[in-house]
């Protein structure tokens, strides 16, 4: 599996935001974390599959529209969809929260957005009718000129906002990072994502920093609001997570694929980040949902 990367976000010229319509065969599914500082938009108009966003996946059925806070570590859409591979197709929009933010200071119709954004800082999906009616007006953008598509993102956000049809997706903002921190913060969890099989020590990580340990610890903490342990234990139930959707294998081996020697502590800590047990979980995500 593929280490996390950030990803850089460029906007054509002459426009504020970045938007894309993706179909097959131009993606491939492959397993590819990422995060980055700006919300995101994400509009799958039909298929089921599965989403991997933070510690918590989960699945959907009949499309797809989310809308992601920043720096939300999250894998493509694709890799997880389920549908036959060559009837993909995604819209995403990509855009910054000062962006927003400027607007709502200057203007009070903004504030129902405003709220929103709030809630995406853990992710949110719509649902029901909602999803389509929204994700439609989506679906023109692409071929609008710059501002005509400018005030359509400001009605997909508002309409968004105003609907009842969502559930939050309960992801983690796994990367809240300042701009001082970044480089530093990165680095850590791209070694995380590399070597969460093994014994990833505190004084390892602290040493390809040039810092102490203490001084890491506090660093880190401070950064992310977590321990080093911690932020490994995360990244080792993602990788069980993909491994228990994805693969027949039993749950002893998932364990050990994931980085843990002992299947209690594996169970424990699946149970807390999850709130299933892994045969639970297995269970759940073969279940067809419509959401």
């Amino acid at each position: 599996m593929r280490k996390a990367s950030r990803e850089i976000i460029a906007p054509a010229k002459g426009t504020s935001f970045y938007m894309v319509h993706f179909t097959a065969p131009t993606l491939c599914h492959e397993d590819y974390w990422h995060f980055h500082p700006e919300f995101e938009i994400v509009y799958v108009p039909h298929g089921r599959g599965k989403r991997f966003i933070g510690h918590k996946p989960s699945r959907y059925t009949g499309g797809d529209l989310v809308l992601l806070g920043p720096n939300i570590l999250h894998n493509t859409f694709n890799f997880g969809y389920e549908s036959p591979a060559e009837n993909y197709e995604e819209y995403v929009i990509q855009f910054k929260r000062e962006q927003l933010a400027a607007m709502t200071d200057h203007f009070p119709e903004f504030g129902d957005i405003a709220k929103l954004l709030d809630k995406a800082g853990t992710g949110i999906a719509i649902t029901g009718k909602s999803k389509h009616r929204i994700g439609n007006r989506i679906k023109k953008m692409p071929n609008l000129a710059p501002f005509p598509r400018l005030l359509h993102l400001f009605e997909v956000l508002r309409e968004m906002s105003a609907t009842p049809d969502y559930i939050d997706l309960k992801a983690r903002e796994s990367f809240p990072l300042s701009t001082a921190h970044s480089v530093r913060i990165q680095q850590v969890y791209q070694t995380i994502q590399t070597r969460y099989q093994d014994d990833v020590s505190t004084r390892q990580i602290a040493a390809q920093l040039s810092m102490t340990e203490s001084s890491f610890c506090r660093f880190f903490k401070q950064a992310t609001g977590k321990t080093l342990k911690q932020a490994l234990t995360e990244v080792r139930i993602q990788k069980a997570c993909l491994l228990l959707t994805g693969s027949d294998l039993p749950i002893a081996t998932v364990a050990s694929h994931a980085g843990f020697n002992n299947i209690s502590l594996f169970n424990r800590a699946f149970k807390a980040l999850t709130n299933h047990t892994p045969q639970q979980y297995r269970q759940s995500m073969q279940v067809t949902l419509v959401v």
